[in-house]
C-alpha cells in the first residue's frame, strides 16, 4: 500500500486550520484545535517553516501564519516538506540505490509514473484539499 506518513497528514490539517484561522496562531492554539499534541505541532511547524511554508513571529503576541495563499501553496509541497518528496520507488528518489538499477526494465516506467503522481499532487492546494465533495 502507498500511504503518506502521519506527520504529512498531520501538516495538511495544520495547513488547513491555518488557512481557515487566516491569521497568527499559535501552535498551542492549532494543537488545541486539532486535537493533535502540542510537540507535535510544533516539531511540524518547524519542518514546514524550514520548507518557506509557514513564517513565524517571536515574541508574546507571537504565533505563525501562512507563507503565501493557501491556493498557492500543494499537497506535493506539503510531501516534500515532509518527506523529502514523492517516490513512488526507491529509483525515483535516487539513482544507483538498488544494485539492479542498470537492469531494470521497468525502471522508466515508474520515474513516468511518479512524475504524474507527482503533477496531480502539484494540482491540488491546501484549499482543494479543505472543500467537501460529495
Amino acid at each position: 500500500m502507498l500511504r503518506i506518513g502521519k506527520l504529512t497528514d498531520y501538516a495538511l490539517l495544520i495547513l488547513g486550520q491555518m488557512a481557515r484561522e487566516a491569521s497568527l496562531v499559535s501552535a498551542t492554539a492549532i494543537a488545541d484545535a486539532l486535537q493533535l499534541g502540542a510537540p507535535t505541532v510544533s516539531k511540524i511547524l518547524k519542518m514546514l517553516s524550514e520548507a518557506g511554508l509557514v513564517s513565524s513571529v517571536r515574541g508574546a503576541e507571537g504565533g505563525y501564519h501562512l507563507s503565501r495563499d493557501a491556493a498557492q501553496i500543494t499537497v506535493a509541497e506539503v510531501i516534500t516538506a515532509m518527506e523529502g518528496g514523492v517516490a513512488m520507488t526507491e529509483c525515483c528518489e535516487n539513482s544507483n540505490l538498488c544494485m539492479i538499477d542498470p537492469l531494470c526494465a521497468m525502471k522508466e516506467n515508474w520515474l513516468k509514473i511518479n512524475k504524474n503522481v507527482h503533477n496531480m499532487l502539484a494540482g491540488i492546494s491546501i484549499i482543494d484539499m479543505m472543500e467537501v465533495r460529495a
